[in-house]
């Protein structure tokens, strides 16, 4: 069974999503690039932090929409990419994890990112490490 048929089912049993709409926002990406050849399970880590709130799952949708078009084998377009809205400090801190994600391939950043998040944020970052070990374990 390859890793991309149990990502969605892994990830829910380890209760990693925060709501039902989360879990929505998350499997409508997931299902957009599932068999994209440019997706990777540092990907599907993004795909997590992107599917916590609307405008960010849309701004993930669109860039994937453009690799989609132009048939990319790869998805180098993802480092770097932020949108234009202005962002919170929590926000840039969620960036920096999934640039991170990114750029160390098989790897889970160190918890110690989550003292530069608000309590508020702190559950999505703990989440997204767990998820992180998650993917890189299928």
């Amino acid at each position: 069974m390859d890793w991309r048929d149990s990502c969605v089912d892994e990830i829910s049993k380890h209760r990693c999503f925060f709501s039902a709409l989360h879990r929505k926002r998350f499997i409508e990406l997931f299902e957009m690039v599932q068999y994209e050849p440019f997706l990777t399970k540092e990907i599907v880590k993004c795909i997590f932090l992107a599917a916590w709130q609307r405008p960010s799952t849309d701004e993930m949708a669109g860039i994937f929409q453009k690799l989609i078009d132009e048939e990319a084998m790869e998805a180098n377009r993802l480092q770097g990419a932020r949108d234009s809205r202005p962002a919170t400090a929590d926000e840039r801190e969620i960036f920096k994890l999934a640039q991170d994600f990114l750029a160390h391939p098989g790897e889970t950043p160190d918890e110690a990112c989550l003292i530069r998040l608000s309590k508020a944020w702190i559950p999505l970052g703990d989440c997204a490490l767990q998820v992180s070990e998650i993917i890189d374990s299928l």
